[in-house]
């Protein structure tokens, strides 16, 4: 079997750029400039030498619509050769298990001058895909480098959301192992992570060993461009809404409150977008549902939390709801596994999950040829907020009246025999 076909194996497919599980890729609202400013940092400040650029943002600001952007942009380039999406708890992306051999791959059917010498690294050892990271890095990446000619043009290897990693001990040592590709190795690379600024990554990429390689850069949003995306999303819920008979008036929103949901964004698009997905839904009247934002408390220092908490209130605060959301807080159901594991009435999870969709990304209703999908969460900060008991008060999902029942509550799922007919995936 040719080393490429061994290979192909373990590419985590879901991870990559053109993913149909990351289908609509996400992007930056249009006429933002930030993402040329980056754009321009990345592709022609630093010359062609190999470095690494580290774009540090907050959670919401955007990160994930501007390493979207550039890459899109180094693509037209052709510069982008490899690009890895990570995901906090997803069963592959957010592993480090297949992050070598996917990049790799990549490499290989770009670069023409890479995939000799790559199958013959994996045919001499068959079995590299499944040896520890730093093993498959130097088997897979420096060893056939090391016999390539020099590149006219170094190709970029994309990184985008390092810390969706679910092991901090992986994220480190990822980041120990690139630098070392281009401090010790001096690899063809040039690579572009992005990241939240956690304190143990911050601490590696402030190393004297790192400055030498590193060019770190903290995106932030300023207000134009907040304004831009708001006042053009509110244009065509306006426009939609009286294409359906709705006449919000000839000005909508008024221009303070503009600039009220612009001055409460501080910076962090999440704010902005959930606003408008919170207004936008279409059983709802989008001027009742301007007004309740507005009428937050102007004061708080917590904007996105008190958004995030006059959204919840739509939902009864009852037991049934609290372990309802805990359980896709642990992540991995759709709504109507949920009925069945909390053993619920048919139909009850999605009702009172759908009412936060502007919080929660519910698929449609599966069918029996239909792919699973789970419930997921449109922006971190959320899954965060669920957890942190200060922020969340009441809906906190942490008490530990809510893990034992999700324990109790898998402990007699598994004790029921599973019927020939029943979704495998499920179960697993």
């Amino acid at each position: 079997v040719p080393g490429i076909n061994i290979l192909r194996a373990h590419v985590v497919t879901e991870a990559l750029h053109d993913s149909g599980e990351r289908f609509p890729e996400p992007a930056c609202h249009p006429g933002t400039h930030i993402i040329s400013k980056l754009g321009q940092k990345l592709v022609m400040k630093f010359g062609l030498q190999p470095y690494y650029l580290v774009a540090s943002r907050l959670g919401g600001s955007g990160k994930v619509g501007y390493c979207a952007d550039i890459r899109r942009e180094l693509r037209e380039r052709g510069q982008a050769r490899c690009i890895f999406f990570l995901k906090h708890g997803h069963p592959k992306r957010g592993t480090g298990s297949g992050i070598i051999t996917t990049l790799a791959y990549q490499l290989a059917i770009s670069i023409p001058e890479f995939l000799l010498p790559l199958q013959q690294a994996i045919e001499k050892d068959k079995l590299v895909a499944g040896r520890a990271l730093t093993v498959q890095f130097q088997r897979l990446l420096v060893e056939p480098f090391q016999q390539v000619a020099p590149l006219q043009s170094p190709p970029v290897v994309v990184l985008d959301g390092l810390d969706e990693f679910d092991d901090h001990k992986v994220q480190e040592q990822i980041v120990r192992l690139f630098i070392s590709a281009v401090r010790d190795y001096q690899l063809p690379l040039r690579i572009l992570v992005t990241s939240r600024p956690e304190p143990h990554l911050r601490e590696i990429f402030e190393m004297k060993e790192a400055c030498a390689t590193c060019r770190c850069s903290a995106l932030s949003a300023d207000c134009t461009d907040i304004r831009t995306y708001l006042r053009d999303e509110f244009s065509r819920i306006h426009s939609e809404n009286l294409a359906r008979g709705t006449d919000l008036g000839a000005v909508w929103p008024p221009p303070d409150a503009l600039l009220n949901l612009v001055s409460k964004s501080s910076g962090i698009f999440v704010y902005a977008t959930t606003v408008v997905r919170y207004i936008d839904d279409r059983y709802w009247n989008p001027q009742e549902r301007l007004l309740s934002v507005l009428a937050l408390d102007p004061e708080s220092t917590a904007p996105l939390d008190d958004l995030y908490t006059s959204i919840l209130s739509i939902v009864p605060h009852v037991p049934q709801n609290s372990r309802i959301l805990h359980l896709i807080w642990c992540g991995g159901w759709n709504p109507e596994e949920v009925d069945i594991i909390l053993k619920l009435r048919g139909g009850t999870s999605r009702r009172i999950l759908s009412s936060l969709c502007s919080l929660l990304d519910v698929p449609e209703l599966s069918t029996r040829y239909s792919r699973r999908s789970a419930v997921g969460f449109l922006h971190a900060s959320f899954h965060d907020f669920l957890h942190d008991e200060r922020r969340s008060g009441r809906w906190c999902i942490a008490p530990s009246w809510l893990e034992s029942d999700w324990l109790a509550s898998m402990i007699r799922l598994l004790s029921i025999p599973r019927r020939v007919d029943q979704n495998t995936a499920f179960y697993q």
